[in-house]
């Protein structure tokens, strides 16, 4: 099966704005999709930003959205210390989205590999993201692109969500290895293992200077028997970090 990754520019405002309509309309809950302004996604098809398709025999599919803040309001930055003599380094991992009956592809994976490929002209140092921590799948691809949990967040009218963060061009340091046991599912003396729902715990632990380096959904098995399919867990490992979070949830 063939996808096809293209570039987005200005004139492709009207179809981003029927994609999004298409993927809103066919979720099972379509509160659930942040939608993007007309003047928002304009702004990230000119010069504020990179945008992307995914096309299959024809028809677009799926679309991603990269954001570069600059001076403007919004931008996940402003969560951090990070100065803003540094916000023109700054891009935001902004809407990715998937049309239902193509999710399961891939999709997010090939833009992002993608977009991440064309920044190297950009000066963009500091990427920033966000997703809900009731959505680990969508977590785990952001991670797979480099990014890692480094505090909660409250955006979007009050809804939780994880700051995720990578470092651009290099990517992060190596983190302790894991130790030996299934899955991740056993953590060492320097590192924990704290559950997506467990929201107060985890916004301690990214107080206390704790951030992600991993995740794993396996539970302990007990001597002798099947690891079990278990709840999403963040392995957390202490390390340093270009700024700090402020007034963290």
């Amino acid at each position: 099966m063939r996808f096809d990754v293209q570039r987005l520019g200005p004139a492709d405002l009207g179809m981003i704005l029927d994609l999004q309509d298409r993927i809103r309309s066919a979720l099972p809950d379509p509160s659930v999709f942040q939608t993007s302004t007309p003047e928002f996604i304009a702004y990230c098809l000119a010069d504020g930003g990179r945008c992307y398709r995914v096309v299959h025999e024809g028809e677009p599919v799926a679309y991603r959205m990269v954001y570069f803040p600059r001076d403007r309001a919004f931008n996940l930055a402003k969560d951090t210390t990070l100065p803003a003599s540094r916000y023109a380094a700054v891009a935001h991992w902004d809407t990715v989205a998937v049309l239902p009956a193509w999710r399961g592809h891939g999709l997010a994976r090939l833009m992002n590999a993608r977009a991440l490929g064309e920044l190297t002209d950009t000066g963009i140092r500091h990427v920033f993201s966000t997703s809900s921590p009731a959505n680990p799948h969508g977590v785990r691809t952001l991670m797979e692109a480099g990014f890692q949990p480094v505090g909660l967040v409250e955006k979007f009218g009050g809804k939780l969500r994880f700051l995720l963060y990578r470092p651009y061009p290099q990517p992060w340091p190596d983190p302790p290895a894991a130790p030996p046991g299934p899955g991740l599912a056993h953590a060492g003396p320097e590192e924990r293992l704290i559950a997506f729902s467990a929201a107060d715990e985890l916004a301690q632990a990214f107080r206390d200077g704790w951030s992600s380096a991993g995740l794993c959904f396996d539970e302990p098995a007990a001597p002798g028997g099947p690891v079990r399919r278990g709840p999403a867990r963040l392995r957390m490992v202490r390390r340093p970090l270009p700024f700090r979070l402020v007034a963290p949830r």
